[in-house]
């Protein structure tokens, strides 16, 4: 799975932060992000995270250029919230509550 990270995605930026690979950071593209086999319930997934599968991470990344070089990002857009479930604060992105 694709780690989501809410609290470092804020709302005048373009695309939504992912972690890298071994929780060594942040970034945009697909192709700088971990893939988590196995994300850990309460570091991975929690109010600040969220994981994504393969399935998901297919309606949510899109082919754009950055830096002149195609990469695949997921833009921060209501489209991509509403997938994720979550919304945009001021204090960047939270899971909606579920009832």
């Amino acid at each position: 799975m694709y780690i989501v990270s809410l609290k470092h995605t804020m709302r005048g930026e373009k695309y939504i932060t992912l972690w890298r690979p071994n929780n060594s950071g942040y970034c945009y593209s697909k192709e700088n992000s971990g893939f988590y086999e196995n994300p850990m319930l309460g570091y991975h997934d929690n109010d600040s995270n969220v994981p994504i599968t393969e399935e998901q991470a297919k309606e949510l990344f899109k082919e754009v250029l950055y830096d002149g070089v195609p990469k695949m990002m997921i833009p921060n857009t209501k489209e991509s919230w509403k997938k994720l479930g979550v919304k945009m604060t001021k204090d960047g992105l939270v899971k909606l509550k579920t009832k």
